[in-house]
């Protein structure tokens, strides 16, 4: 019987563990959006909504994760070509102005292009609104 509660009380605490690092999720359609801390939960979500209307994740899974420190950084996820080539940065950068002027209203946001497992690869401009 002890045993089988120690099973169970392991069992609970690794599902209830981020074993990723990358935060909480919220998810909207096909955008998933990961965030630190915990306080960034409505805006998470909010940022999904956005993302989902704008037509991201309609021809597969996207990932977000949005960090707060001084400002907020957004990480997405991109194909490896976009690590160095600029040709997307214009809407990549809407999506900075957008979420800068209607989720983070006080804050400064910054997009990063990263690769899978949200290793930034480059840093956009940072927006302030």
């Amino acid at each position: 019987m002890k045993k089988l509660f120690m099973l169970l009380a392991m069992t609970c605490i690794l599902i209830s563990c981020d074993l990723t690092g990358y935060g909480p999720k919220e998810q909207t359609g096909g955008v998933e959006v990961y965030y630190q801390p915990d306080a960034l939960k409505e805006q998470a979500k909010s940022l999904s909504e956005m993302l989902d209307t704008l037509g991201y994740g309609k021809e597969g899974e996207v990932s977000f994760q949005v960090v707060k420190d001084s400002i907020v950084h957004i990480n997405m996820v991109t194909m490896d070509q976009y690590h160095v080539d600029t040709s997307m940065d214009y809407a990549l950068n809407a999506i900075s102005i957008m979420s800068s002027m209607e989720i983070f209203k006080k804050d400064k946001v910054q997009l990063h292009v990263c690769d899978e497992t949200f290793t930034r690869k480059r840093s956009l401009e940072v927006y302030n609104n």
